[in-house]
């Protein structure tokens, strides 16, 4: 045996109104319409936004006309509508409404004036969302972002594609996600937007927890063990003002700009040697403006390279020098056969 049912009894309408939290904007249309219809639902109001025909005014009965008690009740229902409508209105979108009776006339308002579904507004979102970046922003700041577009096409019946919403999301990350994208694009089947955002998040924090929230900035590096090709003596010193030598900063490649490694194992080496084709001249003007050397006293302020060594032409700018004889050495040259090797230490 069926149990009966239980009408649905209204809430009273103060407290339907303490649950609009969030008013219309002219940019939050499809939340704030997100949050509404559940209301007018439970309110046994949902007839009076549809366009459901009211019942008539009157009852006709031969000549003799009564008010029709059922349209009375749905008048009284509408203003209740009404009511839940402008109070989730902001006041510069109430004058979107003024002079508007009923529910109905009132929702239409506003469906035409923020949902535009011409096609010059699907465009415009579908470049949106191709041309989307996270840029300096965080990954959950990037993802609320982009699911905005997302529901604003879907608001206007252009949905976009699960498999192309991931692609639009991966690629937006940059180049920063590089490793992580490539991962992510090799799952089969390919995970959905919103476990994509999650697991960027995770590696986004778990990337700051390594090497923290700033890029350490590049510096020449010299190999240590390796042959001196002309076996030449040098010195090591500490120039005047210089600094001492502090904590150790993590590896950082010269080419992809990520921490961990150095230019000479990073992944991406071959691509970055094929797309620059840099001379051996053009490595010794850099090598010779990093190195600030010079024949005057070197300023060590004016570029500095947070490196730990300098290398001097002579000890006359250097406060304490002795003789060097280890196995650090640093090999440099101008091109074949103009080779010359010096290795300098700090004391």
């Amino acid at each position: 045996m069926a149990s009966p049912s239980v009408p649905n009894t209204p809430a009273p309408m103060n407290s339907i109104m303490h649950m609009i939290a969030l008013k219309l904007t002219p940019t939050n249309y499809l939340y704030r319409k997100n949050q509404m219809i559940p209301l007018f639902n439970v309110q046994n109001l949902s007839a009076h936004i549809n366009g459901s025909d009211p019942p008539n005014a009157e009852i006709v009965d031969g000549d003799k006309r009564t008010p029709n008690p059922l349209y009375v009740a749905w008048q009284t229902d509408d203003q209740k509508a009404v009511m839940l409508l402008n109070a989730s209105l902001t006041e510069e979108v109430l004058g979107e409404v003024i002079g508007l009776p009923t529910a109905y006339s009132i929702w239409q308002a506003l469906e035409q004036a923020f949902s535009n579904t011409s096609v010059d507004r699907i465009q415009n979102l579908r470049d949106q969302l191709r041309l989307i970046s996270k840029g300096t922003s965080t990954v959950a700041d990037f993802g609320r972002r982009f699911k905005h577009i997302v529901d604003q096409l879907t608001a206007v019946g252009q949905p976009v594609d699960d498999a192309e919403k991931s692609h639009l999301f991966l690629r937006g990350l940059g180049p920063g996600f590089e490793m992580f994208s490539t991962a992510t694009r090799t799952v089969k089947p390919l995970p959905s937007l919103r476990d994509i955002i999650t697991q960027a998040e995770s590696y986004e924090q778990f990337h700051s927890s390594i090497h923290g929230t700033g890029t350490p900035p590049v510096a020449f590096n010299a190999n240590r063990g390796r042959g001196n090709r002309s076996g030449g003596r040098g010195y090591r010193g500490s120039a005047s003002g210089g600094r001492g030598r502090g904590s150790r900063r993590p590896p950082h490649c010269q080419l992809c700009r990520e921490n961990g490694h150095y230019a000479s194992a990073c992944p991406r080496l071959s691509s970055f040697a094929a797309s620059n084709s840099s001379t051996v001249e053009d490595i010794a003007k850099a090598f010779h403006a990093t190195c600030n050397i010079n024949r005057s006293t070197p300023d060590w302020f004016v570029a500095d390279t947070s490196s730990t060594d300098h290398m001097v032409h002579n000890t006359q700018s250097l406060q304490h020098s002795s003789p060097y004889g280890g196995d650090n050495k640093v090999t440099f040259g101008s091109g074949p056969g103009n080779e010359a090797s010096s290795s300098t230490r700090k004391v």
